[in-house]
């Protein structure tokens, strides 16, 4: 995926991706990153206010990709707008997976990492129950608004995590269970 930041805050972020990975987030500090970024310690906190926004960076940059593709998708269908956002910017080029990974795990297996990305989940959630509402023209407070924008996110998080459990797998593979996790939202989960 595509991002905002600048081609320093990215090579920023990833020597700091590969230090976490090697030797831990916790076990790494600011001044460890700065360094191996080449940067100063107050210009590191210019492109990220805490060592946790290396991480969930790009959860930010993906929250406005989400907003701008989902207001480019025509219909009143929220989950076929919905699958189409989401496709459209999960594009990962295969230079881009390792670090993919990396982040992907750093967010399931450091606690204060999941929970700060659960905090801006609800940004993601908030934005797909507001586009939802505007397509079936309800309040995006109502509870049919905000069930689908948590029921999505949720299937994306879960997306995610069968994606990174499996070490061989591809962007076509991310695409792919991208299409599995909108085909089960889309029938529901009822019996048949």
């Amino acid at each position: 995926m595509a991002t905002t930041r600048s081609a320093r805050a990215q090579r920023l972020e990833n020597v700091a991706l590969e230090l976490f990975a090697s030797q831990g987030f916790d076990e790494t500090t600011v001044d460890e990153l700065a360094v191996a970024g080449g940067v100063g310690r107050r210009t590191f906190f210019r492109y990220f206010p805490t060592k946790l926004d290396v991480v969930l960076g790009e959860l930010d940059d993906g929250l406005a990709a989400l907003v701008a593709a989902l207001a480019g998708e025509r219909g009143d269908d929220p989950v076929a707008a919905a699958r189409a956002a989401f496709l459209a910017i999960n594009h990962y080029a295969a230079a881009e997976l390792p670090a993919l990974r990396r982040r992907l795990g750093l967010i399931e297996d450091v606690p204060e990492l999941a929970a700060r990305a659960t905090v801006r989940y609800r940004d993601w959630e908030s934005a797909l129950a507001t586009d939802a509402a505007r397509r079936w023209g309800e309040d995006p407070a109502s509870l049919r608004a905000q069930v689908f924008g948590r029921a999505v996110v949720a299937a994306m998080r879960a997306v995610f995590s069968a994606w990174h459990a499996r070490p061989e797998a591809d962007a076509d593979a991310l695409g792919a269970l991208v299409d599995e996790a909108f085909d089960a939202l889309s029938r529901g989960f009822a019996s048949p």
